[in-house]
């Protein structure tokens, strides 16, 4: 599992705008669709922070941000950060869940339709259901992937669908 989470950590991730808010003693973070969360829902505790007009590098611990430079900053509020976006959980939840080559097509599958594996804005997934449904989109490009668990017969089936009308399909033995 490990393996699979410093690969995805490789893969090109998608950048998310925020601030870091101050409430009660607790550091929260604000995206750019005014959604609040709590640090620790991030994949990662990297951050970028805007600081004399660049980014600097550094990773948030509790109310304090430790730089790159090995400098230490108080979270006040207000500060404007930038985030790596995460993995839907249903869609992390498939990609931990299938056989460890599987998960590597699937990844390079994602990539070669021009997506991210970060891109997946709507994901269903549930272990006891034979059939899962996720929805990736970037600019005005949308794919479509529907994954069919055929447990009796050990396989699963990956139907892939770009809004660009390009279709293909994969079938693996999930064993």
């Amino acid at each position: 599992m490990e393996n699979r989470m410093n690969h995805l950590q490789r893969c090109t991730q998608r950048w998310c705008n925020g601030y870091l808010l101050m409430e009660k003693g607790r550091c929260l973070i604000e995206d750019e669709e005014g959604e609040i969360m709590l640090p620790e829902s991030l994949q990662s505790s990297m951050v970028l922070i805007l600081e004399n007009d660049g980014w600097t590098k550094g990773e948030l611990l509790g109310t304090m941000l430790l730089l790159e430079n090995g400098g230490l900053v108080e979270v006040k509020g207000g500060e404007k950060i930038q985030f790596t976006e995460t993995l839907a959980k249903g869609w992390l939840d498939l990609l931990m869940s299938i056989p460890e080559h599987v998960f590597y097509q699937v990844i390079d599958d994602v990539e070669q339709l021009g997506f991210s594996v970060y891109d997946c804005v709507f994901s269903s997934f549930h272990p006891s259901q034979r059939v899962s449904f996720f929805q990736f989109s970037v600019d005005a490009q949308s794919l479509a992937l529907q994954v069919d668990h055929d447990i009796a017969n050990g396989q699963i089936c990956f139907e892939w669908t770009t809004s660009g009308g390009h279709r293909s399909v994969s079938q693996f033995h999930a064993i």
